[in-house]
C-alpha cells in the first residue's frame, strides 16, 4: 500500500482512510445528523472509494458549536475545507438536507480553486420550489416527533426519551428552518453529471417529487427509485445499488431510470417532445393536444414500452391556489387495458400528498382502462357530486373534451 499523508480537519471524518482508492466520496448528512450516518459505507465501498464524511457544526464531535442557519454560507465553508482534503477525483453524495449542501458545493468548489466532482448524487431531497410539509417545519415538539416517526429517521427509544429529545430537537429545528429558507445561488447549476435517488415509500420526498430537481439542472439526471422510506439508505439491501449509483462505471449496462411495474416503467418525463407528439398522433380524433409549457407543470410522468412513450401524465397546482393538484392522464390506445392509467394515478396521488395538496383532480379519456367504477372504488367522485358542478381550474378544455372530471379529497 502506498504511504500517503491523510489530511484532516474538524470538518472531515474518515471511518477508514483509504489513500489508494481511486475516488473519494464526500458524504453530506441529513438535518440533525452527523458523519456517523455513513459509518458503514467505508466497508461497503471497499477499495473502490474512500468515504469522506462531513462533520457539520452542532452535532456529534462538534456539538458545542452553534448550528449554521444559512445552508449556502455553510456550503461555502465546507468547500474551502475540502480544498485541503480532496487529492483525487471525487463524488459528492448528499442525503435530504445534505443534498442541498452538495448541490451548492458543486456550484462553488471550482470557483474557490477546486475541481468539479465526477458526479453529484442528490438523495431524498425536495426541490427548493416545494416547501416542507407543515409538520416537518413546525415549532411544536409533538408534531415534529410525529414527523420523525413517520419518516423513520430516529430510533423509537430516542423518540420516547424526553431528555434525549430535548438535546436533539432544537438543532434539528434550526436545520429545518435553514432547509425551508434555502434557494440555489445565482448563476449556472452544477456542470457535473447528476443522479437523483429516492425511496419508493418516502412520503416526504418520493421519486416523483425528487425528480423536480430537474427544474434546477441543465443536463440529464436519472432518477433511481429504491425500496424503503426516507431513510432507504440504511437498508442493507440497497447498498449494492447505491454503490452502482455512486460509481456508475461499475455497472456498464446502467441502471433503469424508473420504478418497474411488470414490463412497464413509470419515470419522470424527460422532455422528449417527439415521443409526446407520437403519442398525441396515436390518439383518436378530437382528443386534446398534449403539448404544454413544461415550466408550468410541477409533475410530468411517462410510461415507456422500450423506447416508445405509451402513457403520460402532467400535473399542476390549481389557479388561485385552490388546494388541488390537477392531473391529466393519457394512455396509448394499444395498451389502454393494461392498467397504466392506474399506475400513473398512484404516482400522482403520492406526489399530491407529498406536496401538501388537499385534493387531486383528474380527467381520463373515456376509452382508457381507468373506468368510472375503478375511480369510484379508489375514493374519487365526479366533480358535480362535490359542492355542486365544478370544472377543474386550469383543465377546463380537457374536461370539456374528455367528459367528467373526478376529484379525490386527501384523507377522505
Amino acid at each position: 500500500m502506498t504511504e500517503a499523508p491523510i489530511r484532516s480537519s474538524r470538518w472531515i471524518s474518515r471511518t477508514r482512510p483509504c489513500p489508494d482508492a481511486p475516488v473519494q466520496v464526500v458524504c453530506l448528512p441529513n438535518a440533525g445528523a452527523g458523519p456517523s450516518m455513513y459509518s458503514r459505507w467505508a466497508a461497503a465501498f471497499g477499495d473502490r472509494g474512500e468515504v469522506v464524511a462531513v462533520a457539520l457544526p452542532g452535532r456529534e464531535s462538534r456539538s458545542s458549536e452553534p448550528v449554521a442557519t444559512d445552508l449556502n454560507a455553510l456550503a461555502r465553508r465546507i468547500a474551502v475545507a475540502l480544498l485541503s482534503t480532496l487529492d483525487r477525483p471525487y463524488v459528492l453524495f448528499g442525503h435530504s438536507m445534505g443534498a442541498l449542501l452538495a448541490y451548492t458545493i458543486a456550484q462553488v468548489l471550482p470557483a474557490v480553486g477546486g475541481t468539479a466532482p465526477l458526479r453529484l448524487v442528490m438523495s431524498a431531497a425536495r426541490p427548493p420550489d416545494l416547501s416542507l410539509p407543515a409538520a416537518a417545519a413546525t415549532d411544536g415538539d409533538d408534531d415534529l416527533v410525529a414527523s420523525l416517526r413517520e419518516l423513520g429517521g430516529m430510533p423509537e427509544e430516542i423518540l420516547a426519551h424526553p431528555d434525549l429529545l430535548e438535546v436533539l430537537l432544537d438543532p434539528l429545528r434550526i436545520d429545518l428552518a435553514a432547509v425551508t429558507a434555502f434557494q440555489p445561488l445565482p448563476g449556472p447549476p452544477p456542470s457535473c453529471p447528476v443522479a437523483l435517488v429516492a425511496g419508493t415509500g418516502d412520503t416526504h420526498a418520493p421519486p416523483a417529487v425528487v425528480a423536480g430537481w430537474r427544474r434546477f439542472l441543465t443536463g440529464a439526471a436519472p432518477v433511481y427509485a429504491l425500496p424503503g422510506n426516507h431513510f432507504y439508505l440504511r437498508e442493507s439491501m440497497n447498498m449494492e445499488t447505491l454503490r452502482t449509483i455512486v460509481f456508475p462505471d461499475d455497472d456498464p449496462a446502467g441502471l433503469a431510470d424508473s420504478a418497474l411495474y411488470g414490463s412497464f416503467a413509470v419515470e419522470p418525463f424527460d422532455g422528449d417532445e417527439a415521443a409526446l407528439a407520437a403519442l398525441a398522433a396515436a390518439r383518436p380524433p378530437g382528443r386534446s393536444g398534449l403539448h404544454r409549457d413544461p415550466g408550468r407543470d410541477l409533475l410530468r410522468l411517462a410510461v415507456r414500452d422500450g423506447d416508445r412513450l405509451v402513457a403520460y401524465a402532467d400535473g399542476r397546482a390549481g389557479a388561485d391556489d385552490d388546494g388541488a393538484l390537477h392531473i391529466r392522464i393519457v394512455v396509448h390506445p394499444d395498451v389502454a387495458r393494461r392498467g397504466l392509467g392506474g399506475l400513473l394515478l398512484d404516482e400522482c396521488q403520492g406526489f399530491a400528498t407529498a406536496v401538501g395538496r388537499g385534493e387531486l383532480v383528474t380527467t381520463v379519456d373515456r376509452h382508457d382502462e381507468v373506468s368510472a367504477a375503478w375511480l369510484a372504488a379508489r375514493g374519487f367522485r365526479p366533480a358535480e357530486d362535490l359542492d355542486g358542478p365544478r370544472c377543474p381550474v386550469g383543465a377546463s378544455a380537457v374536461a370539456v373534451e374528455t367528459g367528467v372530471a373526478w376529484r379525490l379529497r386527501m384523507g377522505g
